[in-house]
Formats: C-alpha cells, structure tokens, sequence
C-alpha cells in the first residue's frame, strides 16, 4: 500500500465530508430537503447550496477564474438560495461536479504553498492571520462541509430520527 499524497490524503477527508451530506439528503424528498424543522433557518437543500458554492469558489480560486458573482456579499447571499425547480439529485449532481473540480485544481496545483492573491473584500471573511495558499483553501473547504456536516445531521434528525451514524450504514 503506497502512502497517499497531502493532496490525496486531503481530498479523501473532504471526500468524507460529501459522503456526509450524501447521506443527510439520503432518502428524502424535495420537500423534505426544503423544510426547516429545527430552530436553525437553515434547510438541507439551502445548506447543501451553500457548501457547494463554497466549494465552486474555493476551485475558482485555485484555478484563478471566477463564475460566481463579482461582489462577494452578493455570491454568498446567492449561495443559500435552492430554485423553485431544483431537486435533491440536481444538487447532488452539483455536489459531483464541484468535487471533481475542486479535486482536478488541486491534484493539478504543484505547490500547495503557493499563495492565491484574494481581493480585500473577499480575504476579510477569510482571515486567520496565515497567507491564504492552496493549501488554507483546501483546509477551509475541510473545515467548512464538516461545520455543515455536523448542521446536516442535526436537520436531518429533527426531519425524520434518521442519525448520521445509520444513514452511513454503520452500527455502534
């Protein structure tokens, strides 16, 4: 067995995160995925939005493009937001799409050290006090789908009972 690359070895851990959301939309209906039963204002479908846009941001960044909104409040706003006609399969279609994206920047990416230059209205979100590099961004993309892994789970709970440790197919 060949140890895997920092790359891989990241990819795989955020691969861990996808397959958490996977499973929290697992089974549900549209409507189901849209509602909003516990205290938080956040949906499925809206937070599965979200992390997907992030990571579509976090591969523009990387890759130096940019298809989301110019104005960064604006990108995130929109982020949130599921249309009328968009289904669980179409936002899991999204979260494919993404991933391989994101995955292929940074698979090609020779130097997760290189520092990714962010507009100041955007790098203020950001700010931990480190160069933003290939590397924060993956990290943060880490940190981000498990923050909303841990919501997912808690929605999907109040939606039905279903846990995240049954959903994965595992017992304890």
């Amino acid at each position: 067995m060949s140890i895997p690359t920092e790359s891989d070895l990241l990819l795989q851990i955020l691969g861990n995160q996808h397959n958490a959301f996977r499973n929290a939309v697992s089974g549900l209906t549209d409507e189901q995925a849209r509602s909003v039963p516990s205290a938080s204002s956040m949906s499925l479908a809206s937070l599965l939005a979200h992390v997907v846009d992030g990571e579509v941001a976090a591969a523009d960044r990387v890759a130096g493009t940019n298809t989301r909104a110019a104005d960064p409040v604006a990108a995130w706003t929109s982020g949130w937001l599921v249309a009328d006609d968009e289904t669980v399969a179409d936002q899991i279609t999204r979260l494919e799409a993404a991933a391989v994206r994101f995955a292929q920047a940074i698979r090609e990416e020779p130097d997760l050290d290189r520092v990714i230059d962010l507009p100041d209205d955007v790098a203020r979100y950001l700010d931990q006090g480190v160069p933003f590099t290939v590397r924060f961004l993956l990290i943060h993309q880490i940190e981000e789908w498990a923050r909303h892994a841990g919501h997912a789970d808690i929605i999907r709970e109040s939606i039905d009972g279903a846990t995240a440790d049954a959903l994965a197919g595992r017992t304890w």
